[in-house]
Parts: structure tokens; sequence; C-alpha cells
């Protein structure tokens, strides 16, 4: 029986020989700010749109109502100014929810922001934990590649190589959720920002690992 392993052929392309190193990606931290930032001022002009100009003075706030005087017998004009106090109060009122909107939206800018680099760092970090689960991963791959030659040649018998196979399956299944996991991070960026975060991991999963041709 002979038990072949398979993995992707351009598994962790990106990862350089040396562990430490960053692989190449556009998750740069400048522009995810940048981005967090458009949006909330997207956010925050459309409420202060909304409210923005209700209260605005027009000629019919001074507009004079014809009135007519029964007991003279005559028409008179008068001008209220209950309109013009009403509109002023509004205006007021105008200002003070622009000034909350605004001071509402600092403080949200602030503290989104503070989340975003906890964020990024999370992701880089994790990053150069699946370099090192990988090199080491290669490593276990290559051992279990001797434990296929060894049962082939009846040096260890199939109880024990079942059991490293089981180890190894184990490993890669633990490092390819490693993997999935940054993309929950990538993710909550991407809420955050509104804005695709373009960081491919796919090329970090081991895919499978079989025993074929009995």
């Amino acid at each position: 029986m002979i038990f072949r392993v398979i993995i992707l052929a351009s598994l962790f392309a990106p990862v350089v020989a040396c562990y430490g190193q960053q692989p190449e990606q556009t998750l740069q931290l400048d522009t995810l700010i940048s981005k967090l930032q458009e949006a909330l001022a997207v956010k925050k002009d459309i409420e202060i749109q909304e409210i923005k100009g209700v209260y605005r003075l027009t000629p019919w706030h001074f507009a004079p109502n014809l009135n007519y005087d029964f007991i003279n017998s005559n028409y008179y004009l008068t001008v209220s100014t209950a309109p013009i106090i009403s509109n002023m109060l509004g205006k007021r009122q105008e200002t003070r929810r622009i000034s909350a909107i605004e001071r509402r939206y600092s403080n949200l800018e602030h503290t989104q922001e503070i989340r975003l680099k906890a964020l990024y760092l999370q992701i880089n970090q994790k990053i150069a934990n699946i370099q090192l689960s990988h090199e080491i991963l290669l490593n276990d791959i290559e051992i279990y590649k001797i434990k296929i030659q060894q049962h082939e040649a009846h040096e260890i018998d199939t109880e024990t190589f079942l059991r490293e196979r089981s180890n190894i399956l184990n490993k890669i299944k633990s490092h390819n959720t490693e993997v999935a996991d940054i993309q929950r991070y990538i993710l909550d960026i991407e809420q955050l920002t509104e804005h695709q975060a373009q960081l491919d991991l796919s090329q970090y999963f081991v895919y499978e690992i079989l025993t074929t041709n009995h």
C-alpha cells in the first residue's frame, strides 16, 4: 500500500525564508484610518443635512396679515412677530443639535480608531504566528513522509502509522483554524471602515493530506 502526501503546490508562497518578515499585504494602517474617517464623515453629513435648513426665514415670515375692522368698517394690515420668533428659536435648536452630532461623531471617531488599531495589531501578530506555525507544520509533514516510508518498509506497524496520520491531520486542522480566524478580524475592519480589506489568505491554507493507491 502506497501512501501519498498531497498539499497545495503554492502553499505559503508569500512567506519568506526568514521568519519575522511579514508577507506583502495591502492592509496599511494609515489607509484604513483614512477610510474610517471618510465613512464616519459621510454618516455625519447625512445626519446634519437632515436637520440643517429646516428653520429658514422666507418672505412669508414677514408677510402682513389683512384684517377688517367691523367697528370702523376699515381694512388694515398687521405683521406678526410670532413666526419670526419661532424660527429664531428653531434655528438655535438646530445649531445645538448639529453641535451635538459633531461631538458624538468626534468621540465615535476616537473610539473607533482605537479599535481599528487594536484589530490591525492583532492581525499582524496572528500573521506572524501563522508564519511560525507554517514552518513547524512543514517540518511535521516531512516527518510524516518518513513515517510513510517506514510503514511501507514494515518498520512500524499500521496502528502506529495511523496515530501519526491522525496527529498530522489534527495539526493541519488547527493551523487552518488559525488562518480562518484572521478573516474574522478582517471582516471587523471592513465593517468599521466600510472598505474592502484586500488581504488574500487562501495561500495560507493546507488543503488536504490523503492516503491513496492501495
